[in-house]
């Protein structure tokens, strides 16, 4: 049940990502800020269409996280030693871990999005960009040490 309802959260961050980047990027100027220094200050300009690369982003990080949930035997990296006796119980608790790790790792892509975007109109990094990829980043780290533990009682 928890599974699932992290993966609509990860597939509605996903749609969102899109949603936001096509209403909003074709209505900004040609060149926009693409870069900002310490202070927030924008100190470089691009085109506007490379803002497009966080979409296509995050559609190659949530297609390949979906992927390797059908395949936790290959494709994920486990923090303890695969044995018979803890096989399946292990590739069990990665199928769980990753739909919290994908809305994670989706929500921080969507907030650099939102900031690059936010920013390119406004010419300065919002005050709330740093909250906004930081903590799903920082979630991440806290559901790694949280599936960690689980996996070493197993």
């Amino acid at each position: 049940m928890k599974s699932r309802i992290l993966e609509a959260v990860a597939a509605a961050i996903f749609l969102e990502t899109w949603l936001f980047a096509a209403q909003t990027i074709p209505a900004l100027p040609a060149r926009v800020a693409t870069h900002f220094n310490w202070s927030g200050v924008a100190d470089d300009s691009g085109p506007a269409g490379s803002l497009w690369m966080l979409p296509i982003l995050s559609t190659v990080l949530y297609l390949g996280l979906t992927a390797t949930r059908f395949m936790p035997d290959r494709w994920l990296n486990y923090p303890v030693k695969i044995t018979d006796g803890n096989r399946d119980g292990v590739y069990a608790l990665g199928r769980e871990m990753l739909p919290a790790l994908k809305a994670c790792t989706l929500l921080a892509l969507f907030g650099s999005e939102w900031g690059a975007i936010d920013g390119a109109v406004h010419g300065a990094m919002s005050p709330y960009f740093t909250t906004a990829v930081f903590a799903p980043v920082a979630a991440i780290v806290v559901i790694l040490i949280y599936y960690t533990l689980k996996m070493r009682a197993v």
